[in-house]
């Protein structure tokens, strides 16, 4: 995995690209996605197609990568989208996600956004041989970004992953103001011993 970080936007934050699986050449695929800092994390590629299945005669291999809690949230190739990909059948766009509400007392958690290219090579030009796939870990809070992909290929489809957890549960403000009332009730009643 290589990484590059670089200052955009107006207020100056820091975005990085994370590259997947890390070196290209002549004959391989590289993908690489750009987030805030710290960016996002290379976590699988392979050969193959990710199709969102967890089960069945061609399961998507991202779950086995993944392990247990992992579930599809949504396809940039499938009907209203949660997930927004510019520049499918390109090399490169931008991407974007509003997650759907979560079951009541869940969360949406650890994301993972995997790239799927579509056919390379061909003509005078050596055949791509792989990874046909990459799949990035999302720093907590980015819902968008660039993606791109070298090695003689454009984009087929992405998918985005994740896991639902527990929400923390706040303490209610009232009960703050109770715990300070009692404490204050306390004091109150020591200097009427004194």
């Amino acid at each position: 995995m290589a990484i590059f970080v670089s200052m955009a936007g107006a207020a100056g934050a820091a975005t990085v690209k994370t590259f997947c699986p890390g070196a290209a050449s002549a004959t391989t695929r590289q993908f690489s996605v750009t987030t805030i800092a710290p960016g996002a994390t290379c976590v699988a590629t392979g050969l193959g197609n990710i199709s969102g299945n967890a089960n069945g005669a061609r399961p998507d291999p991202i779950f086995g990568v993944l392990g247990a809690g992992y579930q599809l949230i949504d396809k940039s190739d499938s009907g209203p989208a949660v997930l927004n990909v510019s520049g499918v059948s390109g090399t490169s766009g931008l991407w974007s996600f509003i997650l759907p509400a979560a079951p009541a007392g869940m969360i949406w958690t650890n994301l993972v956004l995997a790239f799927k290219s579509g056919q390379g090579g061909g003509g005078s030009k050596p055949k791509v041989t792989g990874p046909d796939w990459a799949a990035f870990l999302l720093p907590s809070g980015a819902s968008s970004g660039l993606w791109s992909i070298s090695g003689q290929q454009s984009l087929s489809h992405a998918n985005l992953y994740g896991q639902l957890a527990p929400a923390a549960v706040p303490l209610p403000a009232a009960g703050v103001l109770m715990v300070g009332a009692l404490g204050a009730f306390a004091a109150v009643r020591r200097r009427r011993r004194a």
